[in-house]
């Protein structure tokens, strides 16, 4: 087993799932980010243009607070899903490595 890799009879099948599984994986993380940042844009062209107006009221300690709140669930629950992944596996490296350019 060089570099996290299994290249016996038994092992080829479960390296290619696992580098499928980071494949999608990166590739649904790309797809991700690009969508976050097209929103981000557009909400500010819009808030620039005038079409939103934002209240300086909505932005209080109560409203962050309430926003932030749920960090500590989501923390949780990624590092949960996070155990299921062989993260030191070169193949899930390398699938995400190529979803990421690729994807």
């Amino acid at each position: 087993m060089a570099f996290g890799l299994d290249l016996t009879a038994g092992g080829i099948g479960l390296t290619i799932t696992i580098f499928t599984i980071g494949l999608l994986l990166g590739v649904v993380v790309k797809r991700v980010f690009k969508l976050a940042m097209a929103i981000i844009s557009l909400v500010v062209l819009l808030i620039l243009t005038g079409y939103v107006n934002i209240n300086p009221d909505q932005f209080s300690r109560q409203a962050i607070y309430r926003a932030y709140s749920l960090a500590p669930t989501i923390a949780s629950t990624t590092s949960q899903v996070a155990t299921l992944l062989p993260l030191t596996s070169t193949a899930l490296l390398a699938g995400i490595a190529i979803g990421l350019w690729k994807g």
